[in-house]
């Protein structure tokens, strides 16, 4: 004998008419909302879990094929070096956007590599005549004279030197290596002393940190020389500030006016009004020394040390990730 079932319930509708009448209606209604109720939200939960899981194949099948493209622009944007070519796949727009890259990918690497070619080409033809007219000088009587056209040599070689590091600092050939990084700072440091430089080595705590040692050396190397060209002395310290190393440059020249101090950072650019032409070079210093932090994954700012509301010198700070 079965369960016994519950007694239909009576519903009773009435409505009056104009005349005064009365339409009524009776329904036996089976007390049955409760597996009615559950069968509407079965049925409610098995759609959305159809529907999710479509949505979710769908937008895995597109997901895929972008973090792979993700990936493989964010190597080129570290490397610049053109990396595998990605097989397209997923939906066509997406297919076409991989394929867009890849021929892009490709291109910008070729260009790349003809400029690598032709700046060494550039450094070959330069270089050569500079050497041949430094040898030719030798037989300048006039020792002034002769002193200047090797010093004009000189400054050539150098700026020569600076647009070609500038060119190639984006394609580094070297790989990052675990360097010490206070012990590089202090032999950057004795260099100059030895050389009879005022260069003093302040704070510098040992930190180890994945580096490209000779690009890191260039940017110190024209941070104290740009001290010691301005500022008739360099101050250098190391720190470290959270997830970075901070590497702290300070002189005591003219400092730069505030409204130039980013143009400063840009090629070509000196700032004669408070620094001396007879300097030399081809203001490309702070620029290579930037695009060597940026190449760490770093940055370089500069600022004016003041005191008593007077400048008292300028202070170039370069930090650089741990990690």
């Amino acid at each position: 004998m079965g369960p016994p079932h519950a007694a239909p319930r009576l519903i009773i509708a009435a409505i009056g008419r104009a005349d005064g009448t009365w339409l009524t209606a009776r329904l036996l209604a089976p007390r049955t909302e409760r597996a009615m109720i559950n069968t509407l939200l079965l049925q409610t939960a098995f759609i959305y879990i159809v529907l999710v899981g479509a949505v979710a194949v769908i937008l895995r099948r597109i997901a895929r094929p972008l973090r792979a493209l993700t990936t493989q622009v964010e190597g080129f944007a570290r490397s610049r070096a053109p990396g595998g070519q990605l097989a397209p796949e997923g939906p066509d727009d997406i297919r076409r956007l991989i394929v867009a890259h890849n021929a892009m990918e490709r291109r910008v690497g070729a260009l790349l590599d003809e400029k690598d070619v032709m700046l060494g080409a550039i450094g070959h033809d330069l270089k050569t005549p500079l050497a041949a007219l430094r040898v030719r000088i030798e037989a300048v009587e006039d020792d002034t004279e002769r002193g200047r056209m090797a010093a004009v040599i000189e400054d050539i070689n150098r700026s020569l030197d600076d647009i070609l590091s500038l060119a190639r600092v984006g394609r580094p050939s070297d790989p990052l290596e675990q360097t010490e990084l206070s012990a590089l700072v202090a032999d950057i440091v004795g260099e100059y002393e030895d050389m009879g430089d005022d260069v003093t080595l302040g704070d510098a705590p040992r930190i180890v940190m994945p580096l490209r040692a000779t690009w890191l050396r260039r940017a110190l190397r024209n941070l104290v020389s740009n001290a010691l060209r301005y500022g008739t002395r360099a101050r250098v310290s190391l720190h470290r500030d959270g997830a970075e190393a901070v590497l702290v440059v300070e002189d005591d020249g003219p400092g730069i006016p505030e409204r130039e101090i980013t143009r400063m950072l840009e090629p070509f650019t000196r700032l004669e009004a408070s620094r001396n032409s007879s300097t030399g070079g081809a203001g490309l210093g702070l620029t290579l020394a930037r695009a060597i932090a940026d190449q760490h994954g770093g940055s370089l700012t500069l600022a004016n040390r003041q005191d008593g509301g007077e400048t008292t010198g300028l202070t170039a700070i370069l930090r650089l990730p741990l990690t």
